[in-house]
């Protein structure tokens, strides 16, 4: 057939026993064709013909009458102007197709339990709190095991956060549970302000939540006592002494250990994160800087001879001349992570009989009690370790940095440790002598 396409020619279209094609005689050369394939079953569909590099190529429209004549020609026209524009219309519809659908998915990630994390952590770092790379790795590698990424933010409901901290306190991590229940707490709170937030760097993402889910899921409160465990000194020697031989310590982390004594009980943190240049070999002390230090204050601490030998050692070590003082062993650009030290703790009471309830922030209390022992005054053993003071004339006013007392009360308790470990060395060999 040659005639223009109607409604009652197409109507009357009969089927044949083989699919057949009828095509529209109008339309300019070039411009492709409308056409109407018949089927056996008697069904019509409509078609766009065109030749695009020699070959035919055609598009399904839509079959008849759900698809109109009129529309079918208009859709034709379409597909015409772009053939005019030296494009093909098959490429091009496939090319509107793969955009609607990654906008799809754009669409569906907006809100998501995912950007919720991302922009809660993203706000940590950016007000400079020091911890948000752990915020972030904890929330991810136990809430996307019962809430999948895309799920948006406003679904998520009581029972998947207390699906999420249940599977935490079966494992016997109670404390650890309530951490992650502060982390989810904080990252809804931030979400419920960030709609309406013009600082909000997220300006495309709404989250849209009425109200914080984890609010009514109770802390472990059982789990929180304050710390009261401390190392008495030849368990802290024994410690510092068998704590390379644990399978899977390791000589570096061995070290931080060593480090955080011979400084007074520094925070595990402010050292992994200081750099080879707060380091001042001539004076012999340490600078921790205010964007590493807890309380966002510098922090000047001397170095005994112990610690000196402790940092010339991890120095010629320094194989790939990271700037950090303990870098990681893969990426060495990035410092130590203060988890795997806490790690270590573990892996070495499992083959050690130190007390199982030590943890690895008791290092600091350890070092202050036993410090005190040694008739260090309890003003010192704060300004040693940097505790926040929070009286007017410190916060304010006293700007001296009690280098030389410091480094006096170092100097003592490192003595002390050395003295001790020195008599226990000589009890040993007169033990053997007598047999």
């Amino acid at each position: 057939m040659s005639d223009n396409l109607t409604v009652s020619m197409i109507s009357g279209l009969k089927p044949k026993t083989t699919a057949y094609y009828i095509w529209d005689k109008s339309g300019e050369r070039g411009a492709g064709r409308l056409g109407v394939k018949v089927e056996p079953s008697g069904q019509r569909v409509f078609y766009y013909r065109y030749f695009w590099q020699g070959k035919r190529q055609f598009i399904l429209l839509g079959r008849f009458p759900e698809l109109s004549l009129a529309q079918a020609r208009l859709q034709c026209k379409e597909h015409a102007g772009l053939l005019k524009e030296g494009k093909s219309p098959k490429a091009e519809i496939a090319e509107q197709l793969f955009t609607a659908e990654q906008q799809q998915r754009e669409d569906q990630l907006k809100g998501s339990i995912e950007q919720l994390i991302l922009g809660y952590t993203t706000k940590m770092r950016e007000d400079g709190k020091r911890t948000w790379q752990q915020v972030l790795y904890r929330l991810e590698k136990e809430t996307y095991l019962f809430i999948p990424k895309a799920t948006k933010a406003r679904d998520v409901t009581p029972a998947h956060i207390k699906q999420i901290l249940a599977a935490i306190i079966k494992r016997g991590a109670s404390v650890e549970a309530n951490r992650v229940r502060s982390y989810l707490m904080a990252a809804f709170n931030y979400g419920l302000k960030a709609d309406n937030d013009p600082a909000n760097h997220l300006q495309n993402v709404m989250f849209g939540l009425l109200m914080n889910p984890v609010s009514v899921i109770p802390k472990q409160s059982a789990a929180e006592k304050p710390g009261t465990n401390w190392l008495k000194l030849d368990e802290l020697l024994q410690l510092m002494g068998d704590f390379p031989k644990a399978p899977k310590v390791g000589l570096l982390i061995s070290q931080l250990l060593n480090l955080c004594v011979y400084t007074g009980g520094q925070r595990p943190h402010e050292l992994v994160s200081s750099r080879w240049g707060a380091i001042n070999w001539e004076e012999k002390t340490l600078l921790i800087v205010a964007d590493v230090s807890k309380n966002k204050r510098d922090h000047l601490v001397p170095l005994t001879e112990s610690a000196i030998g402790i940092l010339e050692k991890l120095k010629a070590e320094n194989l790939n001349q990271s700037p950090y003082i303990f870098p990681q062993r893969i990426k060495s650009e990035q410092h130590l992570r203060t988890d795997s030290f806490a790690q270590a703790i573990i892996y070495y009471r499992e083959h050690f009989s130190l007390s199982p309830s030590f943890i690895a922030r008791d290092i600091r209390r350890t070092c202050k009690t036993l410090m005190g022992e040694a008739g260090i005054a309890k003003d010192l053993r704060d300004r040693i370790q940097n505790h926040a003071l929070q009286d007017v004339s410190s916060k304010h006013y006293d700007r001296y940095d009690y280098l030389v007392e410091k480094r006096k009360a170092l100097e003592i308790w490192e003595s002390r440790v050395n003295n001790h470990q020195q008599q226990q060395e000589n009890n040993v060999v007169n033990l053997f002598r007598q047999k």
